[in-house]
């Protein structure tokens, strides 16, 4: 575990090096978005989780849970990891979709019932299916 110290050097070296160390990318070192340490830490957290499937991150509001998530997601596409769900209120899914893109690169398809539907009529059977892109879902 970092002190708060060497989290605020890594979180700043992170985002001004582009090295990479610890399962921290280059897609998560290039992201246009200033990372605090405690975000740092959550992300590292979650990366080496004993849980093979997932990891919950939970905090304050405000906290910055998006960018946390967002670095654990962008360490896991680059990874070549393609199948990833988020699901989250219906009101954030627009967000969640710009955010990725904007902060990440990572591109992304909001999956609600309209879309379901007019996937269906084209001919995929499972709209959660789409090659290359993250799935998000409320």
């Amino acid at each position: 575990m970092f002190t708060h110290h060497q989290s605020a050097y890594f979180a700043h070296w992170l985002t001004q090096s582009g090295k990479v160390e610890n399962q921290v990318s280059k897609v998560i070192a290039s992201a246009r978005v200033d990372m605090n340490p405690h975000q740092i830490d959550a992300a590292r957290f979650a990366l080496k989780s004993p849980l093979e499937r997932g990891v919950l991150l939970a905090d304050e509001v405000g906290l910055g849970k998006t960018i946390e998530a967002s670095l654990v997601i962008a360490q896991k596409w680059a990874e070549g990891k393609r199948a990833i769900l988020l699901v989250v209120p219906a009101s954030l899914r627009k967000q969640w979709n710009q955010e990725l893109w904007d902060k990440f690169e990572l591109p992304s398809a909001v999956v609600d019932s309209k879309v379901a539907a007019e996937l269906k009529k084209q001919g995929f059977s499972n709209p959660f299916e789409q090659e290359d892109k993250i799935i998000i879902c409320s």
